[in-house]
């Protein structure tokens, strides 16, 4: 079946993605350490640039199977016999084009052979049955599970599960694009047990985003919603997540866990993780089984939030990935969860540790919903507990293992503290030396004592504000002051923080004194003499003047120095431009800057011309010779110069097409030759450069 998607504006013609997308032969990438689709290229495209020609060039090498509008980007399958680096190549070389790269291969994070443990001392160590006793759930919070599905039939799981109004499972199957995303494998329904299991239904295990005994219904306050982007074998290509991802985040997922991933990152997915956390979804992902500090993807990424794995002594286990980018630990091994067809086993891994956090990170928003998706992540960082290094490398000084508890008394304390909603620089663009009005606005009225706002220009040289301001008791805004240099020009971005929450706004600083005029005298002249470059500024120098910047197209024809000073108190200022000779003519652009603002003027460099031309004799009989003397305006340039030659009266006269004069000479001869005719005629010898022309008469006899 053929349907027509819309991307850039433009309408193509895309085939649904098949059902055994997976069945592609996969090729491994020894260099990244990762597999990869081999007869899969990821297209990207600029979201503001004329795309016609990639979109076609797209369909010229294969099969558009899947279209990814919010991202710009599409996979291309392509036909038999193609090479893929290759088409690679020509794809990035054409307008529009982003980006292309591998469709890489995510994989559960399997667990490796490990003990196991019939008992959920996960739950314990991060003080989940305190928490669940402080937990007040204000409003549903949607967890999307990106895996292999979920089992929803299962009895610690079916009404965990978010459903439609007529009982059908709220899902999403990216492989096939259906809404089938019933689990097989297990991996996903383990996780989701973890996350969310049913608790206190008088069976099997309780997950931790679950239950308080003084609350009727408090299961539903949390919710899964599956999303199968891995295939029954475990894996699924890096499309088949990015497409998952929008798909939670456009169908109100609040909360994104992510147990896979790989060794290898793509801007594709590094879009998809933004996409999500810019319209205020958390992004929690493993941070991987290879037992080194090397990155995992997505985990590695800055927007996600990275879990590695601890065992019941709160020590990194020897599978877990470690290192500085990792942002917090999660019990993760031999952790008892839900299987498909209603069981329940011990699995180990960052798979397990994942869904911890992502389970947390729900109860914690359902209490407390005022919250950002930065906020959260905060209560659940800062308010980790010490966990240790497995031999060494650990995840980071002050990181730790969750607390789930702390983490909701921390959110609870955010959720009653006004925190920071919004900065607005008035104006966003002003002219160098003026001052901007930046105002704050907190979503709740400050509290006894005030609100400290802290501030911070990314470019203090151009543009500075105060260190902090103080928003007073009962008030909601604040405003300070920016200023700004005199002399800058640029971009500086301005940033706010108070109760955990940064806000920035970015602030355009546009050059105070700009160039009005630029001229040459003169402004056509032959290679080897000087112009004068003259620069006219809109508003007389201050004290210290105003330094522009000069630059020519082609300096080793046309030079001039790379700026020059107008003084203070003048508002012009000129310069010379020196050309060496040429043997063509030659048009340099230069061009004067000051700030942003700029201006341009022409000038054409010619060879040197001819300035006289005689012939010797000036008469002659019919068969005899003149000879031609050319004198030019200056000495031939360095390789030489080719004179153009020509006459009106070819059936008497013979001239040289052209006549060469040597390096450094001024002058050349050649000889004209007459033939026998009926009458007497004179004949026109005209001689010519690009700089200009000379002619002188022949009488012939």
């Amino acid at each position: 079946m053929r349907i027509g998607i819309g991307l850039a504006g433009l309408l193509l013609g895309v085939s649904v993605w098949a059902q055994d997308a997976l069945n592609a032969p996969i090729a491994y990438d020894a260099e990244r350490d990762a597999y990869y689709l081999a007869n899969e290229l990821v297209v990207g495209l600029e979201p503001d640039a004329p795309t016609a020609l990639a979109q076609q060039a797209m369909l010229w090498v294969g099969n558009l199977r899947d279209l990814q509008t919010p991202l710009q980007a599409g996979v291309v399958r392509l036909d038999a016999g193609l090479n893929p680096d290759s088409v690679r190549m020509f794809l990035q070389a054409l307008p529009g084009v982003r980006y292309v790269e591998r469709n890489y291969l995510a994989f559960t994070c399997n667990p490796p052979s490990d003990p196991l443990f019939p008992q959920q001392w996960g739950l314990t160590k991060i003080q989940a049955i305190q928490a669940w006793a402080l937990w007040q759930p204000q409003r549903t919070v949607y967890i999307a599970i990106l895996d292999t599905g979920i089992d929803a039939t299962h009895p610690d799981l079916s009404q965990k599960v978010r459903r439609y109004s007529n009982g059908s499972v709220y899902g999403y199957n990216a492989l096939n694009n259906t809404s089938n995303a019933h689990d097989v494998q297990g991996h996903g329904t383990h996780c989701a047990g973890i996350a969310a299991a049913h608790t206190n239904n008088g069976i099997g295990i309780a997950g931790v985003a679950a239950w308080n005994a003084s609350l009727t219904s408090s299961h539903t306050a949390v919710q899964l919603m599956p999303v199968k982007v891995l295939n029954d074998q475990g894996y699924g290509s890096f499309a088949d997540v990015a497409r998952g991802i929008i798909w939670a985040v456009d169908n109100g997922a609040h909360v994104i866990s992510l147990s896979l991933g790989t060794t290898a990152g793509t801007q594709q997915l590094q879009d998809a993780v933004n996409y999500a956390w810019n319209r205020g979804c958390l992004v929690v992902a493993a941070a991987g089984n290879n037992g080194t500090n090397a990155p995992f993807y997505p985990a590695y990424y800055e927007n996600v939030l990275a879990v590695a794995a601890t065992d019941p002594t709160d020590t990194l286990t020897s599978f877990s990935q470690y290192g500085a980018w990792v942002d917090i630990a999660a019990p993760g091994q031999a952790i008892l969860s839900t299987v498909p067809g209603g069981g329940y086993e011990s699995w180990s891994g960052t798979s397990m540790a994942c869904p911890h956090v992502a389970g947390a990170a729900a109860l914690v928003w359902s209490a407390a919903p005022s919250l950002s998706n930065q906020q959260v992540r905060h209560a659940l960082e800062d308010t980790a507990d010490p966990c240790q290094p497995y031999w060494f490398g650990g995840i980071g000084e002050g990181k730790g293992r969750l607390n789930l508890y702390r983490a909701l008394q921390a959110a609870l304390q955010m959720e009653n503290t006004p925190a920071l909603s919004q900065i607005a620089l008035s104006p966003t663009s002003v002219r160098a030396g003026g001052t901007v009005r930046g105002t704050i606005t907190l979503n709740r009225a400050a509290g006894a004592g005030g609100v400290v706002v802290q501030l911070r220009s990314s470019n203090p040289a151009l543009a500075w504000c105060p260190a902090s301001i103080t928003i007073p008791q009962g008030q909601t805004t604040g405003a300070f002051d920016i200023a700004t240099s005199v002399s800058g020009y640029g971009s500086a971005t301005i940033t706010a923080t108070a109760g955990g929450v940064s806000r920035s706004a970015t602030l355009q600083v546009i050059s105070a004194y700009r160039v009005q005029t630029l001229t040459l005298s003169p402004s056509t002249l032959t290679g080897g003499q000087t112009a004068t470059l003259t620069v006219r500024l809109t508003a007389p120098a201050p004290s210290g003047g105003v330094s522009v910047r000069l630059n020519s197209s082609n300096p080793a024809i046309a030079s001039v120095a790379a700026s020059v000073v107008v003084p203070a108190g003048q508002q012009s200022v000129s310069v010379r431009v020196s050309t060496t000779p040429v043997a063509n003519r030659a048009i340099v652009n230069l061009t004067a800057s000051v700030g942003d603002s700029h201006s341009s003027a022409t000038l054409t460099v010619n060879p040197p011309a001819p300035v006289a031309l005689s012939l010797s004799p000036a008469v002659v009989l019919g068969g005899r010779t003149a000879t031609a003397t050319v004198v030019l305006s200056a000495p031939a340039p360095r390789n030489g110069l080719w004179l153009r030659v020509s006459n009106d009266q070819p059936n008497r006269v013979w001239t040289p097409a052209t006549v060469y004069v040597r390096p450094g000479m001024r002058t050349v001869q050649f000889v004209v030759q007459t033939y026998s005719g009926r009458g007497a005629v004179n004949a026109t010898i005209t001689v010519a450069t690009e700089g200009g022309t000379r002619s002188a008469t022949l009488g012939v006899r």
